[in-house]
């Protein structure tokens, strides 16, 4: 069973890593560039849901921001709460 939790916190990180690499990359790489294609394809399906509710504020778009913190919170509510109660 710890496996599965070592997993998901596995596919979180790299979830954190390419939300980082789709945030940065636009600001700095031109927008026919084959990497940012391939972020946004990866990162843009997991942020629309999110884009739904909260709407970009004087151009700025924290949709990024708001799921690093959902990730982070989850991963550590199944570090501090669950994972005790499966080790046992």
């Amino acid at each position: 069973m710890i496996f599965l939790f070592d997993f998901v916190f596995f596919l979180f990180q790299g979830m954190r890593i390419f939300l980082l690499l789709g945030t940065f990359l636009p600001l700095i790489l031109p927008a026919d560039n084959m990497l940012r294609i391939g972020m946004a394809r990866i990162v843009d399906p997991v942020l629309r849901p999110f884009r739904k509710f909260i709407k970009p504020i004087s151009g700025f778009d924290f949709t990024p921001l708001v799921l690093f913190l959902l990730l982070n919170l989850i991963e550590s509510i199944l570090r501090r709460f669950v994972l005790p109660l499966v080790v046992k």
